[in-house]
């Protein structure tokens, strides 16, 4: 069975798109078949799948208009239009793209998607009223679970875009499990105490909507039970392989406020990860509940990544030298910090089939 994860935090500027691309790629590393969707029409996870050298040669145009590759832009078109979700169980509608890990697919995004995102937001204030309309907030996800269930994916992670618009709702309130991405700063803090208000306010929306529109709950593709799994601190800089104290700082108080607010609110909801699990997930680490993982800057390597579309901790030594065009003292240490992200992001991979089996 699919199991569907959403990285998700309305904060721009938390390397969602990066964490995305990231824990697929090491979640396939570890024998699953993972998707990796993008719904940002920003579109970024594509550009960084596909290389930014193809997006900013105009060679998107074909891309998208090739049979070949199923994209954001038909799931779209058919979730306005409310098209039957089974057309994309055949096979002429394309296929997912490969990535340069045999285990890890992209959906790749489209602008389209801010289209779907205003009428969803529409439809879940006046369905009830325009009956017409009332099938559009579920047929993304639904749209979406038959895809991946088409493909035998084991792993769908969702990369969001930061607002808190309906598509965001549905997708978040639809999935299994949720993420949040954090930076050691005063306004991601803010962001935690706006995302608690938000998802309870979802979570109320959904339950609203299948009743006023007499949907049957336990058949309703937005299910609104997501659990929350943790966040991801990340984005400092580090200092003797521990963030430096004005990031450690920020990092403490976004932890207590995840803590002492996210945590009590969403349990109330049941949408959250049972405690006695997280600690299981975290035993023998220096981790406290709910962080997922510490995640400093990483620095020139992110160049490398980004030139040949592959994750920091996958690039060779070979990579490293050529195309970082570093050698002696300057060589050694990216290699070295290759090799540490490693161990974060299979440190990682292994708390998040914890927290999901």
């Amino acid at each position: 069975m699919t199991k569907s994860v959403c990285l998700f935090n309305h904060k721009g500027g938390v390397s969602k798109t990066t964490t995305t691309f990231n824990l697929g790629w090491v979640l396939a590393n570890h024998g699953h078949k993972v998707l990796i969707v993008d719904l940002d029409p920003q579109c970024n996870l594509t550009g960084l799948v596909l290389g930014y050298s193809t997006v900013e040669n105009g060679k998107m145009e074909g891309f998208y208009s090739s049979r070949e590759n199923l994209t954001m832009k038909p799931v779209v078109e058919a979730a306005i239009k409310g098209s039957e979700p089974d057309i994309f169980i055949k096979s002429e509608n394309g296929k997912l793209f490969p990535t340069e890990n045999p285990g890890l697919f992209l959906l790749p995004g489209h602008l389209n998607t801010s289209d779907l995102d205003s009428q969803i937001s529409v439809s879940l204030k006046i369905a009830s009223g325009v009956p017409a309309t009332k099938n559009v907030p579920g047929a993304l996800p639904e749209i979406l679970h038959k895809i991946s269930k088409k493909e035998d994916i084991d792993y769908v992670i969702y990369d969001l875009s930061p607002n808190v618009g309906g598509l965001n709702e549905v997708i978040v309130m639809s999935s299994d499990y949720f993420i949040i991405p954090t930076s050691p700063d005063y306004f991601c803090l803010q962001a935690i105490g706006s995302l608690e208000k938000n998802i309870r306010k979802w979570h109320r929306d959904i339950i609203r909507f299948i009743e006023d529109n007499d949907f049957s709950k336990a058949n309703f593709p937005i299910h609104n039970n997501p659990k929350f799994l943790g966040a991801i601190q990340q984005r400092y800089r580090p200092r003797k392989e521990k963030p430096a104290k004005s990031f450690q700082k920020w990092i403490d108080i976004i932890r207590e406020s995840i803590n002492e607010n996210l945590v009590p609110s969403l349990a109330k909801i049941d949408c959250v990860v049972d405690g006695e699990r997280m600690n299981t997930a975290l035993e023998n680490t220096d981790l406290e509940p709910y962080d997922l993982a510490h995640i400093p800057d990483f620095n020139s390597l992110i160049a490398i990544s980004q030139q040949l579309s592959k994750p920091v901790f996958s690039l060779t030594d070979a990579e490293i030298a050529e195309v970082g065009r570093v050698f002696g003292h300057a060589e050694k240490t990216m290699q070295i910090s290759r090799d540490n992200f490693k161990t974060v992001f299979a440190d990682l991979c292994a708390r998040v089939l914890i927290l999901t089996s």
